[in-house]
């Protein structure tokens, strides 16, 4: 879908004046993230670990779980962490594991559920298998706030669950031992941007606080890797504390201590000493992702738990081959919806099929929204039990609400976030979720179109794509929600080249000259079908970001295409 190009305004005089030291730039930057003191831009600028980050105990619930766990630890009890499947849930529960080994204690288990077969949450199935392995304390990372008839049931037989999770508030809370949640109505966290594998980490820092186990002080931020990875894949706002956490875990991936990550950034071809929070949101967190979509986590939590670099290779190896199914599965998917529209683009779109499997239908949404930008609901069933989905709003309107509106009774289970959810449907009611959803959809409020717009924010020229302007557009990382990658606008540029690369060409690859004659290249992933093609000799506007490449041992600042225009 053709979007609207628009410049933000320029800063006014007032922030030329307080932002005074500062490049044209960067003051431009700032103001138009909602910066407009100094002093709160150098925060920004230079996050700071113990200035930026908050006691864990300001947290609602915090005090309570974590005396718990560290009662549990003295009994010797059965821990069990039960993570989600995805990156969060995966990441949130290494947090935990990584801990308890580094404490010495060895009476835990990490569990992931199997999206196939248990479905999304603490679920019936799920549970059984739980209490099958005598659990006595049951920590839920990325999932449990939904839980409530299944939490009950475990807190009745003597099991204490402790709920960590940031979803969306449901309509009662479950009558869980402890919630950490920074959606609670009456929360007083500083923050409540965290994931679930924040919430974990924040965890582990105040269990640490009362009971060191031996080990130095600030060890948990050797924890952080695991912070940036799911704080990015989540989608949670890179602002406040999570820019902080993310910013530092960055750091820590940089030294490659953890085998896992190690290996999985050789087989991506990824240079670890360079990455970046756009790296871990196209290379790292779909390959920890791929696992309980394709699979089964597990994979992935013992890739992030692989001690030896022979271990660690083996999961890598199975993940980069489960990345490859993957995107077979997404290219038959996005055919067979290229086929039913054609050049038509639908305000709505809901597509299932018996044969479509689950686990690459979230990813598949996701390029619908790109292309069309309206809602899509995309259902399948293969290798599960029972119809499952995936859902993605264009900021019309919250997924859950949207579910919800449909009726609870449609749905097995469903969640998510306001812009993304899931769901399980049951059998009686597949052939009424179309229909029922689009009544739904119509009956709601609806708020603005955030995909319609490409916000852009300054003009730029060729001679400006250089390392001193790298560097300054750098500081502004680690950039994702709520802080996005600064896209530039460059005006009226002369193609020298274009090209498209990659399996059956689907990406874009131009080349443009500078004012010195040197030449400047510009890729676009996923790109080559934008429908306006571009030939050597024609004349675009470019929207684009600047990035450092080092793929395969190639170094290069280059721009990354965000869009393009014919002129």
């Amino acid at each position: 879908m053709k979007k609207t190009w628009m410049l933000k305004e320029r800063y006014p005089d007032d922030i030329a004046r307080e932002f005074g030291s500062y490049d044209d730039c960067t003051r431009q930057l700032l103001w138009n993230r909602g910066i407009s003191k100094k002093e709160d831009a150098e925060r920004f600028l230079n996050p700071d670990y113990l200035r930026d980050t908050h006691d864990p105990f300001r947290m609602k619930g915090m005090e309570r779980a974590v005396d718990r766990i560290l009662c549990a630890i003295e009994k010797k009890e059965k821990i069990i962490v039960f993570g989600d499947y995805d990156a969060d849930g995966v990441c949130g529960a290494a947090v935990f594991a990584d801990f308890f080994r580094a404490a010495g204690y060895a009476h835990f288990e990490v569990y992931n559920p199997d999206r196939f077969k248990e479905g999304y949450g603490l679920t019936r199935k799920a549970l059984d298998a739980l209490f099958e392995k005598n659990a006595n304390l049951i920590i839920t990372v990325d999932t449990g706030v939904t839980s409530f008839d299944e939490i009950a049931d475990a807190e009745g037989r003597g099991i204490n669950v402790i709920v960590i999770d940031h979803h969306l508030v449901p309509p009662k809370w479950p009558p869980a031992y402890a919630i950490l949640d920074p959606r609670q109505e009456d929360e007083t966290y500083p923050f409540t941007g965290l994931c679930g594998t924040g919430l974990a980490f924040k965890t582990v820092q105040a269990i640490l606080k009362k009971n060191s186990f031996g080990l130095v002080p600030g060890w948990e931020k050797w924890l952080l890797d695991l912070v940036a990875i799911a704080s990015v894949a989540d989608m949670v706002p890179l602002t406040g504390e999570n820019h902080a956490l993310v910013y530092w875990g960055l750091e820590v991936m940089k030294r490659g201590r953890r085998a896992g990550l190690a290996a999985l950034a050789r087989a991506a071809s990824l240079d670890l000493a360079h990455v970046s929070a756009t790296d871990i949101g196209f290379t790292v967190a779909p390959r920890i992702n791929v696992a309980g979509r394709m699979e089964h986590a597990t994979i992935a939590g013992s890739l992030l738990a692989a001690r030896m670099a022979l271990e660690a290779e083996t999961f890598a190896c199975r993940l980069e081959n489960l990345i490859a199914e993957r995107k077979a599965l997404v290219g038959e998917v996005l055919e067979s919806a290229k086929q039913k529209f054609g050049p038509n683009v639908p305000p709505l779109i809901i597509l299932g099929d018996e044969r479509w499997q689950p686990g690459v239908l979230s990813i598949a949404a996701n390029r619908f929204l790109e292309t069309f930008a309206c809602p899509v609901v995309l259902w399948g069933r293969k290798g599960s039990e029972v119809v499952r989905g995936s859902i993605r709003s264009d900021g019309t309107v919250s997924t859950v609400d949207w579910m919800r509106e449909a009726g609870e009774d449609l749905f097995i289970d469903f969640g998510g976030h306001p812009i993304a959810g899931g769901f399980s449907v049951r059998d009686e009611h597949v052939g009424e979720l179309d229909a029922r959803m689009r009544a739904a959809y119509e009956r709601m409020p609806k708020g603005e179109n955030a995909h319609t717009e490409l916000a852009l924010e300054k003009e730029m020229l060729l001679d400006d794509v250089n390392s001193r302007t790298l560097a300054m557009v750098s500081r502004f990382e680690p950039c994702g929600m709520e802080n996005p990658k600064p896209v530039f606008w460059f005006r009226a540029l002369s193609v020298a080249g274009a090209k498209t690369f990659g399996n059956g060409g689907i990406h874009l690859e131009f080349s443009f000259r500078n004012s010195g004659g040197n030449t400047v290249r510009a890729v676009g992933f996923f790109t080559s079908d934008h429908g306006d093609p571009v030939k050597m000799g024609d004349r675009i506007d470019l929207a684009a970001t600047l990035e450092y490449s080092t793929f395969r041992g190639y170094d290069e600042l280059r721009l990354r295409i965000v869009d393009f225009k014919k002129i």
